[in-house]
């Protein structure tokens, strides 16, 4: 290999593992069922939903709760698809959740 495939190489390399460390930021708000405590919700969130280790899924510590809905947000790897991830969980936690929606996304690089 000369010594310019390997310099080409090598770059390709550093390429690839930027854009692995490329993260979606996802904002969402979640209304709670009746009855059901928001700030204990999340907590539950947090330590239930992990997502595949890889993705590095990441919750805010702490979440804002305004007129009993819980406004925050999570990063999650870009390769990642933060619907089958994150939200399908949420989804099926339907006896807790009455609604929920993303607000924001972007990616951080």
């Amino acid at each position: 290999m000369s010594e310019v495939e390997q310099v080409v190489e090598a770059v390709e390399a550093v390429e690839e593992e930027e854009v692995q460390k490329d993260r979606r930021m996802v904002a969402f708000i979640i209304t709670p069922c009746s009855g059901v405590a928001p700030q204990a919700l999340y907590t539950k969130m947090k330590e239930s939903i992990t997502s595949t280790p890889e993705y590095e899924l990441k919750w805010d510590e702490e979440c804002k709760i305004e007129n009993g809905k819980i406004y925050s947000s999570f990063t999650i790897a870009m390769e990642a698809d933060f619907d089958e991830e994150v939200m399908e969980y949420i989804e099926c936690m339907e006896d807790e959740v009455e609604s929920h929606a993303v607000t924001f996304q972007t990616v951080l690089e």
